[in-house]
């Protein structure tokens, strides 16, 4: 909530805005104290301190946010034919929070090309290799990204490629979305990290999403779904 911009306010008010309790002391709200976040900078940290100060204040601090879904599975080129499958999307939400979504990365078609190729690079790393293409029935598999290329593609199932054009597509890296919003102390916040797409049968898995937050001096970073609440 945020208190009112002008009128009559109370120390009442700014105890109930800021999780105070009486008997109170205005100079118990300073801010960068016990109460008052110190992103609010119409209320001074020292001196001179007034009621008026709190007009149009909230308790809310500022919160960095990484949050990125879960890769592409890769094709599986001459192995299946079979495409790999979209990886899931990572999001999270809370009180007073306008859910924040990233999208997975979209599977890799089955066939069509004619060699492999690899998986799409994340912010975080490459993706999987596209499978070797063989003439003589050596092609091998597409490999899966590595699991510190959050968001990243699995790699195409190699072809045949002086027989057809099927070669498997990379799997497809997912959208990372970054960003700093206010936020309120003790909100508990919900993460849902994206899996990873599967590849389809000869292509490479991608990589499983992630998230990283930073507020009140303090990170919590997710690679699966979980909760954690703001300090206060």
């Amino acid at each position: 909530m945020v208190l009112q911009n002008s009128g009559k306010i109370t120390i009442s008010d700014v105890e109930n805005e800021f999780n105070g309790s009486a008997p109170t002391k205005l100079s118990e709200y300073y801010r960068g104290g016990a109460h008052v976040p110190s992103v609010v900078t119409d209320v001074p940290a020292s001196g001179s301190i007034a009621l008026s100060d709190f007009y149009g204040t909230s308790n809310v601090i500022p919160m960095t946010y990484e949050i990125i879904g879960g890769g592409g599975g890769g094709g599986g080129g001459s192995y299946s034919g079979a495409a790999g499958s979209s990886g899931g999307s990572s999001s999270f939400s809370g009180t007073g929070i306008t859910t924040v979504t990233s999208s997975g990365g979209a599977g890799g078609a089955g066939s069509g090309l004619f060699s492999s190729t690899s998986g799409a690079s994340s912010h975080y790393g490459s993706g999987g290799a596209g499978g070797a293409n063989s003439d003589s029935g050596n092609q091998s598999a597409g490999s899966s990204a590595p699991t510190s290329s959050y968001g990243a593609g699995g790699g195409g199932g190699g072809s045949a490629p002086f027989h057809a054009y099927n070669g498997g597509h990379g799997g497809g890296a997912s959208s990372r979305l970054s960003s700093t919003i206010n936020i309120s102390p003790t909100t508990v916040v919900t993460v849902t990290i994206g899996p990873k797409g599967t590849g389809g049968y000869g292509g490479g898995n991608g990589a499983n999403g992630y998230a990283k937050f930073t507020v009140g001096g303090q990170t919590f970073t997710f690679t699966s779904s979980g909760t954690f609440t703001v300090p206060s």
